[in-house]
């Protein structure tokens, strides 16, 4: 059985780096997702290869000193290299410090102009033909990420984007036919699927599909999982409760050896690590 790890962004607000690892470690857990809700400086990255635990490397991390919206679907080609840099940079990181692959967000169709009360604000598409122009240039950019992650050793896993009655049309990789796609002109072992379990039943609400047909369709590329839940309404990152549709996701065998990241909020760490523990003795996993 695979680790659970726990991302940064479990905790409320941003604090340094090695603080929120330390919190961590504090009531025992050295499984960590580096994202979001940690501010970084060049000497925590220095310091990342002396950590005793596991880490993987997600999306936005490390965060350029200039920011920007990672986006490599975008029609601006200033956005794409700069997108593709950090990438660039992220799969560097994960290679020193073990990581087996790198996650990032599927790409946008539009840039955002904002950012609302859960998510960027999007301008909608001026014409349908834009989603295929952004899915086609989104598909160059993770090629030629793709040669460059190979050598390194280190996968490149797309997650499934958060689609509410805000986002409609303006995302991709929100329904299973966009990986279906980029599967089909990248067949390449280092390419897979992160399955945002949160994202999904977002998704599944506001377009009105089947989530499970959804998972059906895609799983045989799911390489890893984030785990939280939510009403269905918004990116609500809440923890699992008993009954939770999740829980079964979890426990289909195709999925009983990939990494959990955790990435619901929680008020304390503690509560973080009431969760984890019980989802150790729920699933049983290492």
């Amino acid at each position: 059985m695979s680790p659970i790890y726990a991302s940064t962004a479990c905790l409320s607000g941003t604090e340094p780096l090695w603080d929120r690892i330390a919190r961590y470690m504090d009531v025992g857990f050295s499984q960590i997702e580096l994202g979001a809700g940690v501010s970084v400086t060049p000497e925590d990255l220095e310091a990342l290869p002396g950590f005793e635990g596991a880490l993987l490397i997600h999306n936005y991390f490390p965060p350029p000193e200039d920011p920007f919206v990672l986006n490599l679907a975008s029609a601006d080609a200033g956005i794409r290299q700069r997108s593709a840099t950090l990438v660039r940079r992220a799969l560097d990181l994960c290679a020193v410090v073990g990581a087996s692959f790198y996650s990032l967000h599927g790409g946008f169709i539009t840039d955002p102009t904002g950012f609302g009360t859960h998510s960027f604000i999007f301008p909608r598409p001026e014409s349908p033909a834009e989603k295929d122009a952004a899915l086609a240039r989104f598909v160059t950019e993770i090629e030629a990420i793709l040669a460059y992650a190979r050598p390194l050793g280190v996968a490149v896993l797309v997650e499934n984007n958060v689609c509410d009655q805000n986002l409609v049309e303006r995302l991709l990789f929100v329904e299973a036919n966009d990986f279906l796609t980029l599967k089909q002109a990248l067949p390449d072992n280092y390419l897979g699927i992160l399955l945002d379990t949160g994202h999904l039943n977002v998704s599944a609400h506001t377009l009105g599909f089947d989530r499970l047909d959804f998972i059906d369709q895609v799983s045989p590329f799911v390489r890893a999982l984030h785990v939280h839940d939510n009403d269905g309404s918004a990116d609500q990152h809440r923890p699992l409760q008993s009954g939770s549709w999740i829980l079964d996701v979890l426990r289909r065998p195709i999925f009983t050896d990939l990494p959990l990241v955790l990435e619901s909020k929680f008020a304390s760490v503690e509560n973080l690590a009431e969760q984890i523990a019980w989802l150790h003795g729920l699933l049983k996993i290492v």
